[in-house]
């Protein structure tokens, strides 16, 4: 709960502020170091996703890329404390054509969350957030979807659909779950595929590489971040910028650290996203973002 305040607080903040033409670097930094300031610590590096961009792009090292004009741009942040993880994201449009599937995603998602319950089955999102996407003309995002919380896990297993698939998995009282539609418009693909980005990574494995400088790095990031994401810029201060950056490779090349891909919409069309997480209690849910 105290990370899902922290979120809140931030994404309101967020909200507040124009960020068009400012670095991605500077937004990074803006909500990272205030969700610090809360009193959290980032659950993982926030994601800035612009028009077809969907999900896992983050801040590079001396990165240049700026908020485009006109964009939209999705903004998705976490909290935790002590593992404990809250998720959320918002959508900020800037371009007046897309406004309406702005708001459209935020509605499917206020309309998803009205069947969450103990016992009620994942799928039931599916359905709802399908149906709504096509009544109001946009198409969900199928290979995208929520995902069940635990203690420094993000992704723990169980998955929080887009469009409806047949499972007979359910909501559990006492969980914790990521609901996040996204949607694109009706000329997309309705898939996100990978980019050509890869800046934000997590610790697969503890293992003794016979490399010194390796072992030095791998014992950081388990200390600093266990199995959470994070982004090669954190750790600057701590490595030279291309010793980093060599070892980040070889590590990943060793499978000992996996990278995350951008996701990029398929024809890319512009895509829309919103988030919240909820705690599922014998009354139904509570919206901790």
């Amino acid at each position: 709960m105290k990370a899902g305040s922290v979120c809140r607080q931030v994404k309101k903040e967020i909200e507040a502020r124009d960020w068009q033409g400012k670095s991605y670097v500077e937004l990074c930094d803006f909500v990272e170091s205030s969700i610090k300031s809360l009193g959290a610590t980032p659950a993982f590096p926030c994601n800035i996703c612009a028009n077809e961009s969907a999900a896992h792009y983050t801040a590079e090292i001396d990165d240049q890329k700026t908020v485009p004009h006109n964009s939209l741009l999705k903004v998705d942040l976490g909290a935790h404390i002590d593992g404990c993880i809250a998720d959320t994201a918002v959508t900020l449009c800037y371009n007046d054509e897309l406004l309406d599937m702005a708001e459209a995603t935020k509605s499917a998602l206020n309309e998803a969350l009205k069947v969450i319950k103990d016992g009620a089955r994942t799928s039931d999102v599916g359905r709802v957030v399908e149906s709504y996407a096509s009544r109001r003309g946009y198409l969900p995002i199928s290979n995208l979807s929520g995902h069940l919380l635990e203690k420094y896990t993000i992704h723990a297993g169980a998955s929080v659909p887009n469009v409806w698939s047949p499972s007979f998995a359910t909501f559990k009282q006492g969980k914790f779950y990521a609901v996040e539609p996204f949607f694109t418009t009706s000329d997309g693909s309705g898939i996100v595929v990978e980019g050509s980005s890869e800046n934000i990574f997590a610790l697969v494995a503890r293992k003794n590489t016979k490399d010194q400088e390796l072992n030095k790095f791998l014992e950081v990031v388990w200390n600093d971040r266990k199995n959470l994401p994070f982004a090669a810029r954190w750790y600057e201060s701590q490595f030279p910028k291309k010793k980093l950056l060599d070892i980040i490779a070889r590590l990943v090349k060793m499978k000992l650290i996996h990278g995350y891909a951008e996701l990029v919409e398929a024809k890319a069309q512009p895509v829309a996203q919103a988030e919240h997480t909820v705690a599922v209690n014998p009354n139904g849910f509570s919206i901790l973002t």
